[in-house]
C-alpha cells in the first residue's frame, strides 16, 4: 500500500526548476507538467531526483493520480495503480515491476 495524497495532480501545477545550493550534496529535484490528450489540462507530472524518477498520471481527469511508477538509477521500476476508498483514503495496488 502506497499513500498518495502527496501525489494528487492538481498540486503539481507549478514547475519545479533545479535549484543551486551551497550544499554540493543536497539533493535535485526537477518536475515536468505534460498535457498528452491535449484537452489544456496538465495530467502526467515527471519528477526527477537524485534517486531515480516517478511519473503520476491522472488517467479518467478528476484531479487525483491513477497510476504512479517509480523507476530507479538502478534500472529497477515499479508501477502502481491508485484506487479512493469509500472514505477518500488512497490505497495503491502494485501492478508491475521489473528492470529496465
Amino acid at each position: 500500500m502506497i499513500a498518495v495524497d502527496g501525489f494528487a495532480a492538481g498540486g503539481f501545477l507549478t514547475e519545479v526548476e533545479p535549484h543551486d545550493v551551497d550544499d554540493p550534496g543536497a539533493p535535485t529535484v526537477s518536475t515536468d507538467l505534460f498535457d498528452l490528450d491535449g484537452d489544456g489540462h496538465y495530467e502526467t507530472t515527471v519528477r526527477c531526483t537524485d534517486a531515480g524518477m516517478t511519473v503520476a498520471t491522472d488517467v479518467d481527469g478528476d484531479g487525483v493520480t491513477d497510476k504512479f511508477t517509480a523507476f530507479g538509477r538502478d534500472g529497477q521500476y515499479r508501477s502502481w495503480e491508485i484506487f479512493r476508498e469509500a472514505n477518500g483514503i488512497g490505497r495503491g495496488e502494485m501492478t508491475e515491476s521489473g528492470e529496465l
